[in-house]
């Protein structure tokens, strides 16, 4: 993956295997045109990549491995191969279930109702992410191009819920005070 540390090109990847005899090929699809784009990152989000490019350095992972072209991958399985979506979300799962586990006995250590995550996936991470930002009053043309939709609609219905009254109540009374200030 040609890319600076600034910078990185983005494949929104969707990743499958086709099972052949003896062998499996690895395809990487952009499910549309806007599915391939350059994202700005934060300085956070390098950091964490360059730890995690340290961690596969250490574990011997194969940095040579080319997938249609692409290589220089961050997210790998052993093999130094792209994690498919599945394993991603089986580690979210494990995770999830340990936690429980621990909470379940801590809980009942101290007499209390256990405080348990429910099981979620890579993608509904991607829509809390969207609606966080959004909520955050990010520009909706910019969270549309982030997220790889190829229209506004798609941004509008999926990912912009409103989460809760507050929001709504909020935006009443900007409206209220616009219509005030108009007055004065």
């Amino acid at each position: 993956m040609k890319s600076s540390f600034s910078i990185y090109l983005l494949y929104h990847a969707y990743v499958y295997l086709e099972f052949l005899i003896l062998a499996c090929t690895i395809y990487i699809l952009a499910p549309t045109d806007s599915g391939i784009r350059t994202i700005p990152m934060t300085n956070e989000v390098k950091s964490a990549f360059q730890k995690q490019r340290q961690i596969n350095f250490m574990m011997g992972i194969d940095r040579n491995i080319t997938v249609e072209g692409y290589d220089g991958f961050i997210f790998t399985a052993k093999t130094g191969r792209p994690l498919q979506p599945s394993a991603v979300n089986n580690i979210l799962y494990n995770i999830v279930k340990a936690y429980n586990k621990d909470e379940l006995k801590k809980a009942k250590k101290e007499h209390r109702k256990a405080e348990l995550l429910p099981k979620f996936s890579a993608h509904v991470l991607r829509h809390t992410a969207c609606t966080r930002m959004a909520e955050k009053g990010m520009d909706i043309k910019v969270l549309q191009y982030l997220m790889g939709h190829s229209s506004i609609d798609i941004t509008m219905q999926v990912y912009n819920h409103i989460t809760d009254m507050s929001r709504v109540k909020n935006e009443v009374v900007k409206m209220d005070e616009a219509v005030n200030a108009r007055k004065k």
